[in-house]
């Protein structure tokens, strides 16, 4: 993965792609502030603005956002997740199998942990080695 940068938002935001499901593409965003996130690139909230995160499906078209916090919990980005994977399963007219969605939604949830984490080693200085960068 490569480091990531703030966008011109002053966000952080990776694009994520279910390649087996006609390359399903979300994008992932990862804010301290859902709401300027959401409106610089939606043009308008779509969600509870008290929400701690949030999901936008565009109508007729394979992309999803997924909007969470700099740290979100455990069960924010299952919660969030899961309603991007039901809307990848209901894009491409699968039915809800338990292992397909499962798997699909721990993969999802991996990714997410991923781009958080690289956020973090990036703002700590470490690179994937776990080696701190030199100045």
């Amino acid at each position: 993965m490569k480091r990531p940068k703030k966008t011109k938002f002053g966000d952080y935001a990776t694009w994520i792609r279910f390649e087996v499901f006609s390359s399903y593409a979300v994008r992932l965003i990862l804010t301290n502030d859902l709401t300027k996130s959401a409106k610089e690139r939606l043009g308008h909230m779509p969600a509870d603005p008290a929400a701690d995160g949030f999901v936008f499906h565009p109508n007729e078209i394979a992309q999803s956002y997924i909007f969470l916090p700099m740290n979100p919990s455990e069960n924010v980005i299952a919660h969030e997740a899961w309603h991007i994977v039901h809307k990848v399963m209901d894009y491409v007219g699968a039915g809800i199998d338990n292992e397909v969605v499962a798997y699909h939604l721990g993969w999802l949830v991996g990714q997410i942990y991923r781009f958080k984490n690289s956020i973090q080693e990036a703002k700590n200085g470490h690179s994937r080695s776990g080696s701190k960068k030199r100045s």
